[in-house]
């Protein structure tokens, strides 16, 4: 069963395996490596808010158009109030 995630009027659908796959790579190097790099660039802050938060904020995706391959601006480090 697929499921719909819309975010900031985009809709993504999920399927089942693609879930699968997005929670393998949320585990994988190649995503840790992304997530440390857009920590680094936000300097541990949230880039909506401003809120120091370290390393505890989420990585949000700004867009899924390159899911898996994602560029430095399609991420955004958020703190667990702003992320939606």
């Amino acid at each position: 069963m697929s499921k719909i995630v819309v975010f900031k009027r985009q809709k993504v659908i999920f399927d089942p395996l693609m879930e699968e796959n997005y929670h393998a790579y949320l585990k994988s190097e190649e995503w840790k490596e992304k997530r440390r790099a857009v920590i680094q660039r936000a300097e541990g802050c949230c880039e909506n808010c401003g809120s120091y938060i370290g390393n505890r904020g989420e990585v949000h995706h700004n867009t899924y158009e390159r899911l898996f391959e994602e560029e430095s601006d399609d991420l955004t480090y958020v703190c667990a109030d702003c992320h939606p």
